[in-house]
C-alpha cells in the first residue's frame, strides 16, 4: 500500500514535496555515484589525464586526448630526484619542439589554449596516410638492420617493463632447463621460476630476486648516455642481456639517441639566458629546442663556438667509431702505456701472441681495462680530429634513405617532404609516432583500459601469500562469526538466567571502548601466548562480538515460541532447534553480520601489520598500503589498487543484498 494515496497525489504540495523528495533523494545518489566514478576514471588513467578528474575517461570519445595519452605514455614524465626535466621528455622535444613554457606534459595539460589547436601531428594524416605508413615501414627496416642498439633507448617505461620482466623469464627459464637437462612439464611453474632465478643471479652475480616481476630497467635507464668520458660496461652479463632486449624490441618501442637529444641538452646548460642567446645568434627560435644540431661547422660566430665546443669536448666517445688506418696508433699507444705484450696480457686478462694480434673493431672492447686503456687513448687525441669520428643513428639513416631511394627526389614523393639533399635529413620521429598511434589505436584503447588494473593484479599475485592469506582469514572469520555470536545469542535468548541482562550489559560495554585502544592489550596478550605471525592472531580477537549477540539475541526473541514448543514435543533437542529452526528464520540478520565482519577484516589494515610482521603473513590490504608507497610517483596504479580491492566487497554485498532484503521486505508484507 502507498503511503501517498492518488488522492493526496492530486494536491499540489503533496506533488511538490514528492517531487522535492525525488530532487534531493537524486542529488544525493549523483554525489555518491560521481566519486566512484572519478576513482574508476582515474584508475585507467596516466600521467596525461590522472589529475583531470572525470567522471568518465574522455579518451574513449575524444582521439585527441588519446593521442596525447599515447605521447605521455611513450615519452613516460617521470624525473628523477632533482632533475627538472626527465631524460624521456628531453627526448620528446628533441623531436616535437614544444613551447619552451612546456618543461612537462603536465604544463601542456595545465595550458587552457593547448586544444585549441590540433596538438603537433593530429590530424596531419589527411592526404598523406600512405606517406606516414612509408615513414614507419621504412624506420622498421632501417632499425632492424641497425647493428648499434646501444644507440637506441625503449620507451613505453611501463609497457617495457612487463616486456622485459617476461622475457628474462622464458630466456633463464629455458637457460636452467637446459643447464639442470630437465622437462618442463615436470616442474611446476614455480619450481621453474625460481630455478630460472637461480640461474639470473649466477650471471648477474647479485642477490637472487624473489620473482621476475621485481627485475627494473632502473639501472640501465640510469646511465650517464651523455657524458663524454662514459662507456657502457660491455663486460657485464646484465648488459649483454639488455642489449639483446632492446635488439628485440619492435621498432615503435624504442628511440634513437639523436645527436640533436644530445645536443639539446648540452644547450640547457650552455645557454642561460635565451634572449641573449636570440640576439647573439640572430635566431628567432621559440626554444632552444627550435635549433637544430648542424652536422657541419655553422659559419654563425656564435653557434659555431657553442659546435664546437659540443663535439670537442662533450660528444660523448662512446658515439666514436675510428677508421682502420687507426689501428697502428692506437697498437702504438698501448705498446707505450704497458710497456710490452706480456704485461698487457695480464693486466687485460687476454693471451695475445703480439701487439698486431690486439683485436680492432674501431669500436670500445669489451674486457673493463681494455675498455679504459681505449677511453684514454681517444682523450688523448687533438679534440678536431676526434670529432671527425662521430657516429650518429642520423647517420646511418641517411645512409639507409640513401641507399633504398638513391635520389633526394624520390625521397620527397615517398615521404612528403621538401628536402635538398640527404645531409639535411633528420628521424621524422613525430610522424612515425603518429603512424604508430593511427596503426595501433585499437591496441592503445584496450592497453589504457586493462594495463593498471593488470599490472595490480600481478604485483598482488606475486606477494607471497597475499590473496591465500586474505582468503583463509576472511573465510575463518566469518565462520567464527557465524557461528559463535548465533551460539551465545541463541543461549541467552533460550535459557532465562538471571545473569542475562548483567551479560548484556558486559557485552555492550565493549562498544565503549574503540578498536584502537584494544591493540596494544591483544597484542601484548597474543606475544606472551606465542601467537604473533599466525592466523589465529588475526582471527581470535574477532572471534566473538558483543554488538552482533545483542543484535542476534533481540532476532532470536522475536521468534515465536510455539515453534520451540511444537519441536520440542516433536522431540528435537536444542542442537536441532537451532540448526533447523533458529538459524534459517535468522537469514537476514546472518547476511548482515557476514557483511560487517567481511568489511571490517577483509578492509582491516592496521591489526593485521601489527600482529603480523612477517612480510610472508601479510594481507592483500598491507600489500597495497606497502604498494601504496612504491608507487608514489604512478598514482593512477594507486587508484587501480583501490578498485580492484574493492571488487570484493561488492561481489560480497551484492550477494548478501538479497537476503538483507528478504528480511525486510518479507515481514512488512506478513
Amino acid at each position: 500500500m502507498a503511503v501517498v494515496t492518488k488522492v493526496g497525489r492530486q494536491s499540489w504540495p503533496v506533488a511538490t514535496f514528492l517531487t522535492f523528495s525525488y530532487l534531493v533523494l537524486t542529488a544525493g545518489g549523483i554525489s555518491m555515484v560521481v566519486p566512484f566514478l572519478i576513482m574508476l576514471t582515474s584508475a585507467v588513467s596516466n600521467s596525461w589525464d590522472y589529475e583531470q578528474f572525470h567522471p568518465l575517461p574522455t579518451y574513449l570519445w575524444n582521439r585527441e586526448e588519446r593521442y596525447m595519452k599515447f605521447l605521455a605514455e611513450k615519452y613516460l614524465d617521470i624525473a628523477a630526484p632533482r632533475v627538472r626535466v626527465s631524460r624521456d621528455f628531453r627526448l620528446f622535444s628533441a623531436a616535437y619542439h614544444p613551447r619552451s613554457e612546456w618543461q612537462s606534459f603536465r604544463n601542456m595539460r595545465e595550458d587552457e589554449a593547448f586544444f585549441e589547436t590540433p596538438p603537433f601531428c593530429f590530424g596531419s594524416e589527411n592526404g598523406r596516410q600512405k606517406q606516414l605508413e612509408t615513414q614507419l615501414a621504412d624506420y622498421r627496416d632501417w632499425l632492424t638492420q641497425y647493428d648499434r642498439p646501444l644507440l637506441t633507448l625503449p620507451m613505453f617505461a611501463r609497457f617495457t617493463r612487463v616486456r622485459y620482466q617476461t622475457t628474462m623469464r622464458e630466456f633463464y627459464e629455458r637457460e636452467y632447463l637446459a643447464r639442470e637437462g630437465l622437462d618442463r612439464a615436470a616442474l611446476s611453474g614455480r619450481a621453474l621460476e625460481e630455478g630460472g632465478l637461480a640461474v639470473l643471479a649466477d650471471r648477474w652475480q647479485e642477490a637472487k630476486f624473489k620473482h621476475f616481476f621485481f627485475l627494473e630497467l632502473m639501472v640501465e635507464g640510469s646511465y650517464p648516455y651523455h657524458l663524454r668520458s662514459w662507456l657502457p660496461p660491455l663486460d657485464e652479463k646484465r648488459w649483454q642481456d639488455y642489449c639483446r632486449f632492446v635488439r628485440e624490441l619492435p621498432a615503435e618501442w624504442k628511440t634513437p639517441i639523436t645527436a640533436q637529444h644530445l645536443w639539446l641538452r648540452f644547450l640547457e646548460n650552455a645557454v642561460s639566458d635565451l634572449d641573449a642567446f636570440r640576439a647573439r645568434t640572430g635566431l628567432n627560435v621559440s626554444g632552444l629546442h627550435d635549433v637544430p644540431f648542424p652536422e657541419t661547422e655553422p659559419t654563425n660566430p656564435r653557434l659555431q663556438q657553442l659546435w664546437q665546443t659540443f663535439v670537442q669536448e662533450k660528444w660523448p666517445i662512446w658515439m666514436v667509431e675510428l677508421p682502420p688506418e687507426r689501428a697502428s696508433g692506437y697498437r702504438a699507444y698501448l705498446r707505450e702505456r704497458t710497456g710490452s705484450i706480456e704485461r698487457y696480457n695480464r693486466m687485460v686478462k687476454a693471451d695475445h701472441a703480439d701487439w698486431e694480434s690486439v683485436p680492432w673493431t674501431g669500436r670500445p672492447p669489451r674486457a673493463p681495462l681494455a675498455r679504459n686503456f681505449w677511453r684514454d687513448y681517444l682523450l688523448q687525441l687533438p679534440p678536431a680530429e676526434l670529432a671527425n669520428y662521430r657516429v650518429s643513428p642520423e647517420m646511418s639513416y641517411r645512409e639507409f634513405l640513401q641507399t633504398r631511394y638513391g635520389d633526394v627526389g624520390h625521397l620527397n614523393r615517398a615521404y612528403g617532404w621538401d628536402a635538398t639533399e640527404f645531409a639535411s635529413v633528420q628521424i621524422p620521429v613525430a610522424d612515425i609516432d603518429y603512424a604508430q598511434f593511427l596503426a595501433q589505436e585499437g591496441w592503445v584503447m584496450r592497453t589504457f583500459l586493462t594495463f593498471n588494473l593488470h599490472q595490480v593484479f600481478r604485483y598482488m599475485a606475486v606477494q607471497g601469500r597475499a590473496l591465500l592469506n586474505t582468503a583463509i582469514l576472511v573465510g575463518l572469520s566469518i565462520l567464527t562469526c557465524l557461528t559463535v555470536n548465533p551460539l551465545a545469542a541463541y543461549a541467552l535468548s533460550r535459557f532465562h538466567m538471571r545473569q542475562t541482562q548483567k551479560i548484556l550489559l558486559f557485552l555492550l560495554a565493549t562498544m565503549a571502548f574503540p578498536h584502537e585502544v584494544s591493540m596494544i592489550p591483544n597484542f601484548l596478550l597474543l606475544r606472551e601466548f606465542g601467537l604473533l605471525n599466525t592466523y589465529a592472531a588475526l582471527v581470535l580477537p574477532r572471534l566473538a562480538n558483543g554488538f552482533g549477540i545483542f543484535l542476534l539475541k533481540g532476532f532470536f526473541d522475536s521468534l515465536p515460541a510455539e515453534l520451540y514448543e511444537a519441536a520440542t514435543i516433536d522431540g528435537a533437542g536444542e542442537f536441532v532447534m537451532f540448526s533447523r529452526i533458529t538459524l534459517p528464520l535468522c537469514k537476514p540478520i546472518l547476511a548482515y553480520q557476514a557483511l560487517l565482519t567481511f568489511i571490517a577484516t577483509y578492509g582491516g589494515f592496521m591489526w593485521a601489520f601489527l600482529v603480523c610482521q612477517d612480510s610472508r603473513m601479510w594481507t592483500v590490504m598491507v600489500w597495497i598500503y606497502q604498494y601504496q608507497q612504491t608507487a608514489q610517483a604512478f598514482p593512477y596504479m594507486v587508484m587501480a589498487a583501490f578498485v580492484l580491492a574493492s571488487i570484493p566487497t561488492l561481489i560480497v554485498f551484492l550477494f548478501c543484498q538479497k537476503i538483507i532484503l528478504r528480511g525486510i521486505i518479507i515481514p512488512t508484507m506478513k
